[in-house]
């Protein structure tokens, strides 16, 4: 059996999910290619920037999300781990239509965009299918071979795009070289129940809580108006090795860190209700090439300090939908036909991705001499409302250009 399609996307996240709204709004016929959901639950926080909410009420949907059981959080606070706070962030002075952003759990906005996508017919989601290459007449890709229901199927269609995530089987199929990083940490989630003080609000007072120490991060999301999200820093290893140690000395720690997580860690009884993350860089030869495109995770994944992700996949979604409907209006699919996407999007998220390497190095450096100076940085942005305002921006999506040379020696206490 063969199906054919405007467009066929491999990947049912954000980004692949996006770019099928923002295509049938316009009447075109789109395929997506799911392979099987993860069988356990990942706990970790989805943040929604202030660019992405832009972004989803331009589609429409921004109530929708708001409507989950999402938290609408604008105060990010940085603490050093057993001493006073660093600095107190507000998303509040920004200058845009949402200076907020919506935290949640990672399948609230892909539910939405599942929900809109169905009131839409010419889109068919292929649920539980396995990529198994790729179709090619000489260069051209035109389409894919997938297993579905148990036996291999043909999807046929003029441009096929890759939004499957950072260890993507159709960049893989296509040939496309890459060159995946892996960090020397990882990250443990943990999903709680939201701790009460006597009056019934939240002891963490509803900010994303960062806690900074040397080789030691704890971050505390609010994901809802009643559960909150851990993510605690630990070195990378293999996943079941975690599992080996005592889940006390754990829960130990975090108590020791934030005292108020007490009570609500009782709940977490088994290595079970415990996630690993491990952050990848994804860097890849090219984007595009004739027939085939990728986006999100699969062209460019980038380490979570920046908080992107959700933004980023579903600005590869807008530029590349103006540039299909070209390619439709020309009839031409060609790697040519295509790079104004890449041209456009790539520069973008590189220097994106140079950002989050730095934060990394210096968020999680183990150097007394580079804690001293991060703690320095953090303290010093606090005081300078404009330089405050330029990295609130470029966190939040709004802003693309790095810290100049002059912001930077600001930074650092340098130059005035």
């Amino acid at each position: 059996m063969s199906y054919s399609s405007d467009v066929l996307i491999v990947g049912a996240g954000i980004g692949g999910l996006s770019l099928a709204l923002r295509l049938a709004a316009k009447g075109y016929r789109i395929r997506i290619l799911q392979q099987r959901e993860p069988p356990l639950p990942v706990y970790r926080p989805e943040i929604v920037q202030p660019a992405a909410l832009q972004a989803l009420a331009e589609l429409g949907l921004l109530n929708r999300l708001a409507a989950k059981a999402v938290a609408r959080v604008d105060t990010f606070q940085f603490y050093r781990i057993g001493g006073t706070r660093l600095s107190r962030v507000s998303y509040r002075i920004l200058e845009h239509p949402y200076p907020y952003t919506l935290i949640g759990l990672p399948h609230h906005t892909r539910r939405v965009l599942l929900d809109s996508l169905s009131a839409h017919s010419s889109v068919h989601i292929h649920w539980e299918t396995r990529l198994t290459g790729v179709l090619r007449q000489g260069s051209q890709v035109l389409g894919a071979k997938a297993i579905e229901g148990g036996q291999e199927q043909e999807w046929h269609a003029p441009v096929t795009v890759g939004s499957d995530g950072c260890r993507s089987r159709f960049r893989e199929a296509l040939g496309i070289d890459c060159r995946i990083k892996s960090y020397r940490n990882a990250f443990l989630g943990i999903l709680l129940r939201r701790p009460l003080d006597g009056d019934g609000n939240g002891e963490l007072d509803g900010a994303v809580h960062y806690y900074l120490g040397r080789g030691e991060i704890l971050a505390c999301f609010p994901c809802s108006s009643t559960t909150l999200c851990l993510l605690f820093m630990v070195p990378a290893c293999a996943p079941q090795t975690i599992g080996g140690q005592e889940l006390s000395a754990l829960k130990n720690r975090l108590c020791a860190i934030a005292p108020a997580l007490d009570e609500p860690l009782n709940q977490i009884t088994s290595w079970e209700q415990v996630s690993y993350l491990a952050p990848v860089r994804v860097r890849v030869a090219r984007w595009v090439t004739d027939g085939a495109t990728l986006m999100g995770d699969a062209a460019h994944a980038c380490h979570p300090h920046v908080a992107q992700g959700v933004f980023q996949a579903m600005e590869d979604s807008r530029v590349l939908a103006k540039v299909l409907e070209t390619c439709f209006t020309r009839g031409d699919f060609s790697a040519r036909a295509l790079a104004p996407y890449e041209v456009t999007r790539r520069p973008v998220v590189e220097r994106l991705q140079r950002v989050a390497d730095e934060y990394a190095w210096l968020w999680e450096t183990k150097n007394p001499l580079f804690t001293w100076l991060r703690d320095r940085i953090f303290r010093n942005v606090g005081q300078a409302p404009e330089l405050l305002q330029r990295i609130v921006a470029i966190e939040a999506g709004i802003e693309t250009k790095p810290l100049t040379l002059v912001e930077r020696l600001q930074a650092l206490g340098i130059a005035a």
